[in-house]
């Protein structure tokens, strides 16, 4: 399965919602009662909520990291994001819900929440999901219950939908980012200049460069990005990269060629030695390891 001159032969499925299914919520024990999922990429948000879940070795990947599968968690699955689940055979070990929506679908304007779901689905989190009470699901989250009646109807109203799914949004940010770090001015910095980014990595490596779109210093920024997230400018920009590579790896038929060409590296074996002195493999090694 190489990656010099020929193409690749493996693709992963990319996942979308049909026009007139904004938004679904589903039991996991009624998605997963007959299904196996590969590895496989959505065009929308999905959150995986684990409300139960019984001792094993049960597991799912988010960007080719494994987490445990464990009772009292919800991840963030963003846009674009690879997702496997580690389980051939499903006999109701875990139980929970899927929640999925398109971004048109939940933000519809508002410039607040999507702050917020950059900060909630943020690719380049080290951890990926927040912890709660299994025991107090509904209390923590108290309009689950009502997102999925609502859901259940035989004609949803989407508006009311869209206002449950937010509020259920706004409980879990406060979670995971605590009461005051949701205002604070510093992490609205991060989120934009992740927001940058996202839009430039491929072209623009230097922190100069970002620092100068945020009106900082270079200096100022990288405290700033330390201090919030424990990594420098360099370093996110890195991951970003590196992510995306992952991802061209194993979904896109292109050659090594083709791919180092689309992220802005000079020549394929500047590539895969950026790629192996951050994996710690070379690209070709890290394909097989997907798929063996």
């Amino acid at each position: 399965m190489g990656l010099h001159e020929n193409t690749m032969s493996q693709e992963i499925p990319h996942f979308t919602l049909l026009e007139n299914d904004q938004v679904r919520i589903s039991r996991l024990e009624e998605k997963h009662r007959a299904k196996y999922f590969p590895t496989h990429r959505h065009k929308y948000y999905e959150l995986v909520i684990i409300t139960s879940c019984v001792e094993g070795n049960f597991s799912h990947d988010i960007d080719f990291i494994t987490y445990p599968l464990q009772a009292g968690r919800i991840y963030f699955i963003a846009p674009g994001q690879a997702h496997a689940w580690n389980i051939k055979v499903y006999n109701k070990e875990y139980k929970g819900f899927l929640v999925t929506f398109n971004e048109d679908f939940i933000l519809n304007g508002n410039k607040t929440l999507e702050r917020k779901l950059l900060k909630l689905f943020d690719p380049l989190d080290t951890t990926p999901y927040i912890e709660f009470d299994p025991s107090h699901f509904y209390e923590t989250f108290p309009t689950m219950s009502l997102l999925e009646t609502e859901y259940l109807r035989k004609i949803s109203n989407y508006a009311l939908l869209r206002s449950l799914l937010e509020t259920l949004l706004h409980y879990m940010s406060t979670l995971k980012l605590g009461k005051h770090e949701t205002l604070d001015f510093n992490c609205k910095r991060l989120v934009d200049v992740r927001k940058l980014i996202e839009k430039y990595y491929k072209n623009e490596r230097q922190v100069d460069f970002y620092a100068r779109k945020m009106d900082l210093s270079s200096k100022r920024l990288n405290e700033i990005s330390r201090e919030l997230s424990g990594q420098t400018i360099t370093q996110l920009i890195h991951r970003r990269l590196l992510l995306e590579a992952k991802r061209e790896i194993i979904s896109q038929t292109k050659t090594l060629h083709s791919i180092s060409d689309k992220l802005g590296f000079e020549n394929p074996s500047y590539f895969s030695r950026f790629f192996k002195k951050h994996e710690g493999i070379s690209p070709s090694e890290f394909l097989k390891r997907v798929f063996k």
